[in-house]
């Protein structure tokens, strides 16, 4: 069986839903939520993110759970900036159990901010 992916859709919507990459937002602790839809998604055996320079971002990421063989979750999660501009971009690879590899472009995007978002209880927001 075939596995296809037809849609990566982010919850809640990003800037660039529809346009066939994938937004991930680059605020230091806040999460990037993606809906995966296709057919026989049971057959993935990872998801990863594959930033233009590795050495730009630190992150976190949650496997594939999967609703049923045609919809699963995943998330992504910067931990840590290292540059001033919001641009880290790459590639989402999703590797399948056959070693296939389907990909899709990432264009990243928001307030950019370094090391934990919340740095005490009394400092408040931290945005970069």
């Amino acid at each position: 069986m075939t596995t296809t992916i037809t849609e990566i859709f982010a919850l809640p919507t990003s800037p660039y839903q529809g346009m066939g990459v994938v937004g991930i937002i680059i605020t230091s602790g806040v999460s990037s939520y993606f809906r995966l839809s296709g057919t026989n998604l049971d057959h993935i055996d990872s998801i990863t993110w594959y930033p233009k320079n590795p050495g730009s971002v630190e992150f976190v990421t949650r496997d594939l759970i999967l609703v049923n063989p045609n919809m699963g979750t995943f998330m992504i999660k910067v931990t840590n900036n290292f540059l001033y501009n919001y641009d880290r971009g790459g590639r989402i690879s999703i590797r399948l159990d056959t070693g296939e590899t389907i990909t899709f472009p990432v264009i990243t995007y928001g307030p950019v901010s370094y090391q934990a978002l919340w740095q005490s209880p009394y400092e408040g927001l931290i945005t970069g």
